[in-house]
């Protein structure tokens, strides 16, 4: 039976920082820097509505409501960094920055960096380039086109073997043809897909950092006695960069299918030539021979000048020369360059090389065979020590079992990164309960003003129906108790007593004949419930008995 497919799984491992860019930047209007933890935790609009309580959500409202220009920006940024412990509750899990970054972060936040010379304001976007990352998780991705892409520039170095061009003017798709002896139909890459490779690191560590990507020079040039700088650094030109942490053993997964045509009519103009259809040994080999030498070149280079972190330069060195020169020889696995500042050297093939390298303002570009100068990912924008290389990864095939010493080795340096992490997501989870406290209190004292208010409106509801009662009785009566209702309604003093009222009325006229004896009646009736109905007095001068005075009063009225 003929063997069409060949499966392999792939396991890499970020051996320095890695960035692929997205096109898409964290903002400061959806992130906050924890200055103390050094940690920088992005948010969507929902988390935001989560973390702002009404008075905030109101304040932000005002703000955004505003003029939509770089003032209204610098409030937005100052507001979210007013209240970034509400947020960060609700925020992705941390990513840990560069303490550069940090007090770059303080200084600028929320203000303006400068004014151009006509007095425009140029705002501090602190926008951050994001890697390439999955947009279900938000873990970092290595994507398939980009790992095929390195192995590509390999495989076609090898064919190359290093010759020079023949037509200075060929274009880079004609040299791939010509190389390949072959269109697109026929180009051998076809035969090799390559998936993109996800995120199998550790939880406890985190998958990103934060840094700066800055230029230095490769090689010194002294100038009056001065150490010259490249362009980029004497502007203080730098890029703010997430980047995949390295050293995470076997921290991402991917595989590559490669379809094999070799038993299928050699001669068949409408396949790859024979000799470019590539086991996965010999993919491992041409990466190998080219980023292997690659590497070797740039470390001496780079180790003369102090650039880089001297621990990591001389445990790699120690990694690549004896632990993994066996299984690099034997193919089992291989280096890659890949994402952003890899160097030209790693995109552009030995012996036709040629770079464009800019020169000062008003000068023509010169071309060279190298770069004269490094990005390199550091901690501060001024540094020039202690930084690293971007892009180098190992990639082992169909690994089988943990190489422990490797692990070890790899992720000894990560101890303070793994107290980091558990460090700012025990805060986060901190602030995140307090948030949740917050959150029930308020809806307790929502559900109280809730329930005080349902009981004010059925009060209120019962009492109107009372009225409406009273209402309807009063309606069936004679007219005479109607008319006395009405006047005790209306009484404006309380304390005096109801029957006076009354005979303040019918003194007034309000009755005639017979509703007036009625009314005298229930006057009386009032007095006698009162104990005040007195029609004798034992007092030597009755006019200070005041019930026996209104008695008699009442006596008259009836009799008149």
């Amino acid at each position: 039976m003929t063997h069409f497919l060949d499966h392999y799984t792939l396991r890499y491992t970020p051996l320095s920082p890695v960035h692929i860019g997205t096109d898409e930047s964290y903002e400061p209007g959806n992130y906050v820097i924890d200055e103390d933890g050094g940690a920088l935790y992005s948010f969507d609009s929902q988390a935001a509505l989560k973390g702002l309580g009404d008075k905030e959500k109101k304040e932000l409202l005002t703000i955004v409501n505003g003029r939509p220009d770089d003032l209204m920006l610098t409030k937005v940024q100052a507001f979210f960094h007013k209240h970034k412990e509400s947020l960060i509750a609700y925020a992705n899990s941390p990513v840990p920055t560069a303490h550069g970054i940090n007090e770059l972060y303080e200084k600028r936040i929320g203000k303006t960096a400068q004014h151009e010379s006509h007095g425009k304001r140029v705002i501090n976007k602190l926008e951050i380039e994001r890697t390439f990352y999955n947009p279900v998780d938000g873990r970092p991705l290595l994507p398939g086109s980009s790992i095929k892409g390195a192995i590509r520039t390999a495989l076609l170095d090898g064919i190359n073997d290093g010759k020079r061009l023949n037509d200075r003017n060929e274009r880079n798709q004609a040299l791939q043809q010509r190389l390949l002896d072959g269109k697109f139909h026929t180009d051998p890459f076809r035969l090799v897909s390559i998936g993109d490779a996800s995120w199998q690191g550790s939880q406890n560590k985190p998958a990103c950092q934060i840094k700066f990507a800055v230029n230095r020079k490769r090689k010194p040039v002294v100038k009056d006695g001065q150490l010259v700088k490249s362009q980029a650094e004497a502007k203080n030109l730098y890029q703010l960069l997430e980047c995949v942490t390295p050293q995470h053993y076997q921290s991402f997964t991917g595989a590559v299918t490669l379809l094999n045509t070799r038993s299928i009519n050699p001669g068949n103009p409408k396949l790859p030539k024979q000799d470019f259809h590539w086991s996965i040994k010999e993919i491992a080999k041409a990466c190998n021979e080219f980023y292997v030498k690659l590497f070797w070149q740039e470390y001496y280079e780079i180790k003369d000048r102090g650039y880089l972190n001297t621990v990591w330069l001389e445990q790699l060195k120690d990694l690549i020369d004896n632990d993994l020169s066996k299984r690099l020889v034997l193919g089992d696995a291989f280096l890659l360059r890949l994402g952003r500042h890899s160097g030209a050297e790693a995109l552009t093939l030995n012996g036709i090389r040629n770079i464009r390298i800019m020169q000062g303002r008003g000068q023509p570009a010169a071309w060279a065979s190298q770069p004269k100068t490094w990005w390199l990912a550091a901690d501060d924008s001024s540094s020039n020590r202690e930084m690293l290389p971007f892009g180098w990864v190992l990639v082992e095939i169909n690994p089988t079992e943990v190489n422990t010493k490797l692990q070890n080795w790899l992720e000894s340096s990560h101890d303070k990164l793994t107290t980091w992490m558990q460090t700012q997501l025990t805060k986060q989870d901190s602030l995140k309960e307090a948030d949740k406290e917050r959150q029930e209190k308020l809806l307790a004292a929502r559900q109280k003003e809730l329930d005080d208010s349902l009981k004010t409106e059925k009060a209120a509801a019962e009492a109107e129906l009372k009225l409406q009662e009273e209402a309807a009785r009063l309606a069936q009566l004679p007219q005479y108790l109607q008319d006395i209702a009405e006047l005790l309604k209306a009484k404006k003093d309380p304390n005096k007593k109801d029957y006076l009222v009354l005979i303040d009325a019918v003194k007034a006229g309000q009755w005639e004949g017979s509703d007036k004896q009625l009314v005298l009646e229930d006057i009386q009736a009032r007095m006698q419930e009162l104990k005040e109905w007195r029609p004798t007095t034992n007092k030597k001068d009755p006019i200070k008995d005041k019930e026996y005075t209104r008695t008699i009063d009442v006596i008259k009225l009836m009799s008149s």
